[in-house]
């Protein structure tokens, strides 16, 4: 057998390892990366770089694994530095601080045992690792790496419905555009994201927010089980019955835990198509929109099918936008009487569409691809004056910054509703510390795009400056909470803090039992962690 076949060879026996679940054998104690490699149909004798490792420093140790991998999978799964598909993948990131990271290679598993493989060979060679599904975190290192390997799962990219029209499950190579456009035909669809090229791994991870989650809850309540690729290269099926205490951390609790290479979530029963769009507003109508808004917010149990974001920015004046959709193709449900009853708008996109349709709208003013990006969020009580109060003191900050090169700002409100808030409590809970007794609570997103990396630290000065105002403002009046939604937190701010201490110590207990080593934490650095935000302090 020629060494280049053996290399190639992938057995399943690791893979299908019996574990035990307890902190003490889940990953043996004298775990042997070498005949774990071995098991993967590796075997490390057979690639010099590998059979030596005992001098090396962190980036030859990453020039190791990334020709390592090269030989073991070859050309067509891995991208170097020289390459014209390295330049193509790089520049494909949302952001521009993600699109100046520079792996040192970039690998394209096909299958599970792939990355099981690419994980073990990071741990042997001591190469940090970045996973990518789509890409669109505004976080610098969220699924890039600088002079490590970036995993792409472009051909991780299986979406498959069960027989029954109950399950779907999909690989994290996906973003929602392609899983919505691949449902349609069946009249199914999944509680996923509103932005057509938003990722289905990150967002999933993280809770995700959908249009009907006042029906059906987060993304991640959704979930049934996950396929996921544990520190120690062993691929397990968790569910609530199997790893049931990881099954609750991932819910919520990010990439901490492992890779996650399939998604196995609830169907839900879709027409074809349903109504929503996009109004906007100029300044004369604000005080309207935050009635309605608040208005909806607090009676979202009579009707969940309503969905709504409301969003000020400045475009040479202070405008108002409304993101409004009902769950089914009805243009004038009463629930959303008070929204439609306000007139003036100077632009309507609101229109009966399908799902994936209405998630390509969003994408464009969601979009901004290739500029520079930041995220702040925070959540307080759901109240009148306090969204007035926060829109206020958005306008009252922005003169700080709307001379930057190119700057879109906007602050956004939504509301996490009493059902959002009730369903986490399903399938055992999850890991975000939300309780349903708080509702119902308004989000707040503020979202800066820019063209000029000059410019960077004023614009997130701004934006923490609107925060830290605006929680005063709550603190003021008993209304503050510490939940903080992952997929919008800024690399400042401490997302699993904000699930409540309780949760926080839960979470690493299960992380210390399924990684003793904290690769996840460690050569996984980037995102966030289970201890402490991404930066420390603003620049």
């Amino acid at each position: 057998m020629s060494t280049s076949t053996f290399l190639k060879m992938k057995f399943v026996a690791f893979a299908t390892l019996i574990v035990c679940a307890t902190p003490q054998t889940f990953e043996p104690v004298d775990f042997n990366i070498t005949e774990a490699l071995l098991d993967n149909g590796v075997n490390i004798s057979a690639i010099p770089e590998l059979s030596d490792l005992t001098t090396r420093s962190l980036l030859s140790g990453c020039v190791t694994a990334c020709n390592s991998l090269q030989l073991i999978f070859g050309d067509d799964q891995l991208d170097a530095q020289s390459e014209s598909t390295y330049s193509a993948f790089v520049n494909d990131y949302w952001s521009a601080q993600q699109r100046e990271i520079i792996p040192q290679c970039v690998f394209k598993p096909e299958k599970p045992l792939d990355v099981s493989t690419a994980v073990l060979v990071s741990r042997l060679t001591k190469c940090p690792f970045a996973a990518k599904s789509g890409g669109h975190s505004a976080v610098p290192g969220g699924s890039n790496i600088a002079g490590g390997i970036t995993i792409s799962f472009e051909k991780l990219n299986k979406i498959a419905l069960s027989s029954d029209k109950k399950t779907v499950s999909f690989q994290p190579g996906h973003t929602w555009f392609d899983i919505y456009s691949a449902l349609e035909k069946d009249n199914v669809a999944v509680i996923g994201g509103r932005v057509a090229s938003v990722g289905v791994g990150g967002l999933t991870l993280g809770g995700g927010i959908s249009y009907f989650s006042s029906v059906y809850g987060l993304a991640c309540d959704n979930v049934e089980s996950y396929e996921l690729v544990t520190a120690s290269g062993v691929i397990i099926t968790v569910s609530q019955n199997s790893f049931p205490d990881l099954y609750w951390a991932l819910r919520g609790g990010g990439n901490n835990f492992g890779i996650v290479t399939q998604f196995n979530v609830a169907a839900i029963p879709r027409a074809p198509t349903m109504w929503g769009g996009m109004r906007t507003y100029l300044s004369t109508e604000f005080p309207a929109l935050i009635e309605a808004y608040y208005n909806l917010g607090m009676n979202a149990k009579k009707d969940g099918k309503a969905h709504q974001i409301l969003s000020f920015g400045w475009g040479g004046i202070e405008v108002a936008q409304v993101e409004l959709e009902y769950a089914d193709p009805i243009a004038n449900a009463s629930i959303l009487a008070e929204y439609n009853g306000i007139t003036g708008a100077i632009a309507d996109q609101t229109a009966v569409r399908s799902l994936a349709e209405l998630t390509s709208l969003l994408d464009g003013p969601a979009s901004g691809a290739g500029l520079r990006q930041a995220f702040w969020t925070w959540s307080v009580k759901l109240d009148k004056e306090l969204a007035t109060i926060t829109k206020d003191i958005f306008f009252e900050e922005l003169p700080a910054v709307v001379d930057a090169a190119d700057i879109l700002p906007a602050v956004s409100l939504q509301v996490l509703t009493d059902p959002i808030l009730e369903k986490t409590t399903t399938r055992g809970g999850n890991a975000l510390g939300l309780n349903p007794q708080d509702g119902p609570l308004m989000n707040v997103l503020v979202a800066l795009k820019w063209s000029n990396s000059a410019d960077d630290d004023r614009i997130n000065e701004f934006a923490a400056k609107v925060k830290e105002r605006s929680i005063a403002a709550a603190v003021a009046k008993g209304k503050s909470s510490p939940y903080l939604y992952m997929n919008y937190a800024s690399p400042w701010q401490d997302v699993v803090a904000g699930y409540g201490s309780a949760n926080q110590a839960r979470l690493k207990v299960i992380s210390k039992k399924y990684d003793p080593t904290g690769v996840f934490e460690t050569l996984q650095p980037g995102y966030f962690k289970l201890s402490g935000a991404p930066k420390a302090t603003l620049a």
